[in-house]
Parts: C-alpha cells; sequence; structure tokens
C-alpha cells in the first residue's frame, strides 16, 4: 500500500507521493526487543560529577543528555572536564566545536591542560558539508559525544542547505537517536551531551522534540557575582534522586562538591 501525501503551499497547491509502504510496519514486544547487557554499564569519568549522572554513578550508554545555561555559566567547560574525564578512563570521546576555532580553543586546553586529550572535530572548517562530514565521523563510533553547540550545528545546517530549523533539527536528531542505538561502524551505543543555551527569560531555547526526547536536563547557573555556580537536573531518567552540585573553575582544574536535595 502507498500512501499519497498532498501539502498545500503557496502560491499553488503541491502534491508530493511518497514512497513509503506501510506494510512493513512492525510493532514489538519487549521480549522481541536485544541489546548488549553493556547498556547498563555506567560510563565513570572518576570524578566527583559521577554522584549526579545516575543511579549507579556516572552517565549511562546510548543516551542523550543536555547542559543548558546561560553565557559564561561553564557549559562547555563541564562539557569538556567530562569528556577529559572518560578519555582518562580509556573511552572514545569526541568533542564536536561549532563554536570554538582551533585558536580559542588551543587557549582554553592552555588554562586546562586536561583538555588536550580529548579528540576535537572543529566544524566551522567544515560548514559547508556539514551533513557528510558528521555522518561519516560519527559512523566510526563513540562512547560520549559532546555538541558545542547544537543551536549552532543547526544553524550551519540551515545555511549549508538552505532549509529550515525543524528539518535541519530532525537530521541532527535521527542521527544521534541511530548512533545511540549502535547503528555505527563499531556498534558503539553512544551517548550524547548536548549544549543549548537559554532565552533571555532563562528558559529552554530549544524545541519540544529537543526537551521531550533527551533523557537527562542538566541545568548550569551562575550567580550574578560570579562567585558560585551550580548544576542541577530536572529531568534524569537514569537517576532517582535529586542532587544539586556546585563547582569552581580554578586555573587548571574544575572542582565539584554535591548536596542532595531530597531523598
Amino acid at each position: 500500500m502507498k500512501v499519497k501525501v498532498e501539502r498545500r503551499g503557496r502560491p499553488r497547491k503541491q502534491v508530493e507521493t511518497s514512497t513509503f509502504d506501510v506494510s512493513t510496519v512492525k510493532t514489538f514486544r519487549g521480549n522481541d526487543l536485544y541489546f548488549s547487557d553493556s547498556l547498563f554499564k555506567p560510563l565513570k569519568t572518576n570524578r566527583e560529577i559521577d554522584t549526579i549522572l545516575s543511579t549507579d554513578g556516572g552517565l549511562m550508554p546510548g543516551t542523550n543528555m543536555v547542559l543548558v545555561g546561560g553565557p559564561g555559566s561553564g557549559k562547555s567547560t563541564i562539557a569538556l572536564d567530562m569528556l577529559s574525564g572518560f578519555t582518562q578512563q580509556g573511552y572514545k570521546c569526541l568533542f564536536i566545536s561549532a563554536e570554538m576555532d582551533e585558536i580559542a580553543h588551543y587557549k582554553y586546553c592552555k588554562r586546562m591542560p586536561s583538555f588536550s586529550c580529548v579528540d576535537t572535530l572543529f566544524l566551522k572548517n567544515y560548514a559547508e558539508n556539514i551533513k557528510d562530514v558528521l555522518e561519516h565521523v560519527l559512523d566510526k563510533g563513540y562512547d560520549v559525544v559532546a555538541v558545542d553547540s547544537i543551536a549552532e550545528v543547526l544553524e550551519m545546517y540551515r545555511d549549508a542547505y538552505k532549509t529550515t530549523e525543524s528539518k535541519a533539527e530532525f537530521w541532527f536528531l535521527n542521527l544521534q537517536d541511530k548512533m545511540k542505538k549502535g547503528e555505527n561502524e563499531n556498534k558503539y551505543y553512544t551517548t550524547f551531551v548536548n549544549i543549548q543555551q537559554v532565552t533571555k527569560q532563562g528558559d529552554f531555547a530549544g524545541s519540544n522534540r529537543l526537551k521531550h526526547m533527551t533523557d537527562a536536563m542538566c541545568h548550569i547557573e551562575r550567580s550574578k557575582d560570579g562567585l558560585e555556580r551550580s548544576m542541577h537536573f530536572s529531568k534524569n531518567r537514569d537517576c532517582d534522586k535529586d542532587f544539586k552540585m556546585y563547582f569552581s573553575i580554578y586555573k587548571d582544574k574544575v572542582q565539584y562538591s554535591f548536596e542532595q536535595v531530597n531523598e
């Protein structure tokens, strides 16, 4: 059975015919599904931040986490600190930099030497071919990938292919979903840490789809005087306790301390 889809555009009616065969649609029961037991082994940085990432400590494979906060709150620093911790524990990690170029990143690593061990893709160098580049690189398979930032990736895609925000997001979130399920060359259940900004009102700046498909939403905040920084989760499917963690960014390291908000 073929499905015919009619869409009304301006200034004239447009008709598109889908070639999707609905007879291929399947439903599944839980015992029909199979994934490796490695999905239940948390990825650990061996740092205090592991405590708030999941009940078992650390990030769970095949999940999607969003770090959300205002400019200068410490989102990129936290993401790189996590990746450096994972890399030092032997995990395969990638930092996708759509904001910093090589010079800015070099200065960052001079200040924070531990970040130098993290593999980094400078996406601005490939802006005109962003789709092919990201699909090729992510297909190699990684344990953890941080995206800085998801808004910049979507903007690059829109500019390169003259398309809409929703189509750019549809492509990128579907690509992440494939990687999460191990649909890459080396069968890694990739965990994504997506960095996202907030609006001027302090609200989440992403779409409802991004908000709902993410497994964990971590808010990073900085006090007005700049002296106190903290992070907490408004949503975390892998942790049954509510923690608030404080962190300080020193000359060459990030230091954490935390408190449990409720039992």
